[in-house]
This record gives C-alpha cells, structure tokens and sequence, in this order.
C-alpha cells in the first residue's frame, strides 16, 4: 500500500471519527485518548513488512514503543516507568549486533540500506547502476549524494526518519517523486522539476518522517 493511500486512509478515519462524535454517536475524543498508540504499531508493522534490516530495527522500535503506551492506557500499571530501561536494552541489543563505518565512504552497490541510531551516516554513491535501498535514522542523521551515481529510472528510495534528519543529493538530471507519511515532521524538495516534454530519470523517494526532516537537492 503506498503512502498515499496510508495518508488519505488516516484523514478519513479521523474525519469519520470526529464526524460521528458531533452526531453524538460516539466520544471519539476519548477513544482517541486510549487507542491513539495503535498508530504506532500499524507504523511498525508496516515497517516490518518491508522486511530489510533497517526497516526490521525500526519496526521493532515503534512496535515496542506503541505496546508499552497501548498496555499503559489499559491498564492500572504505569507501564511508561518500563518505557527507558526496555529503550536502553534496545538500544544496547542494536549497537552489539550492527557494525558502523564511519566517515565518507564510496558506495559501488546497486542498492544502499544504512542505519543509524544515535549516529551518523555519510555515503557517497558511485554506483553505475543505482537501484534504491533503505535509509533509517533514529535519533541521527544521514547524508546521502547520488551525485557521482548513475541513476537507474524508476528506482526507489525508503527513507525513514525517527527525530533526526536525512539529507539527499541527487544529480542534475533526475526527476525526484516524494511520496510518504509526514507525522510531525516532514521533507522539502529543492530539486529541479522537468516538465512533461523533458526527458529525466525518475528516482522515486518513499518517506517517513516521525519528528524529523527529509531535504532532497541537486
């Protein structure tokens, strides 16, 4: 399901949702106070779906997250008091079981998939035949250039950012197409945009933003 449909599937719930508490049907307001870290988990599950490493990690994450506040609201325990201990072993769990390269580095792969938390990532692509990949950071940033890479069309890009930010590069003559779910956070594109007589190469950029930005430039 693409972000689009994710998107517009939100609005309308929410939209049905305070449609029917003005029609008295329901206190939608307080089913929202309960169920509201549902969003979460549906966030994590989606995330899992896509079934590479640093979509696994950060499915994971919001599934851990949106558990522990779901099981607060329904329960009489303060299930937040657990939320950082079960964060920190977390964390600790991802930095045994991820190796980092720091610093600059050239990527000749057809595909980039990069995590990080706490951190940050720098790649620089010299990819004759670049396919798309994954970009996840939690709590750090990542900066991409595409610029020495040879885009293929139609290739496809999840970028996935959780408080931190993400910033992509990409060459002059490539049409970028942002799609996503912007969840207090967001992305901007200073890209150039080809008209439809223009020929360019499309690079697809599939977002998520939670509490962070996404800056697309050539």
């Amino acid at each position: 399901m693409s972000g689009r449909v994710w998107v517009g599937s939100f609005f309308i719930l929410f939209g049905v949702g305070f449609l029917m508490q003005v029609l008295g049907m329901v206190d939608f307001v307080q089913v929202l106070s309960t169920w509201w870290p549902i969003a979460l988990i549906i966030v994590g599950i989606i995330q899992l779906i896509t079934r590479t490493y640093s979509s696994i990690v950060s499915g994971l994450l919001f599934l851990l997250i949106g558990t522990v506040f779901l099981a607060n609201n329904l329960t009489d325990v303060n299930m937040t008091t657990y939320l950082w201990p079960l964060l920190l072993i977390f964390i600790g769990l991802v930095f045994l079981f991820t190796r980092t390269k720091r610093g600059r580095r050239a990527n000749t792969d057809e595909n980039i998939h990069t995590f990080s938390l706490f951190a940050g990532t720098d790649v620089r692509s010299q990819s004759k035949d670049f396919q798309g990949g994954n970009i996840t950071t939690i709590f750090g940033g990542a900066e991409i250039d595409l610029r020495e890479a040879i885009i293929s069309d139609g290739a496809k890009l999840d970028l996935t950012t959780v408080f931190g930010g993400i910033s992509i590069t990409v060459p002059e003559n490539v049409q970028v197409e942002v799609k996503g779910i912007p969840i207090f956070g967001g992305w901007e594109d200073k890209t150039r945009h080809y008209s439809n007589e223009e020929k360019a190469t499309v690079l697809t950029l599939n977002c998520l933003t939670v509490a962070g930005g996404i800056e697309i430039k050539n």
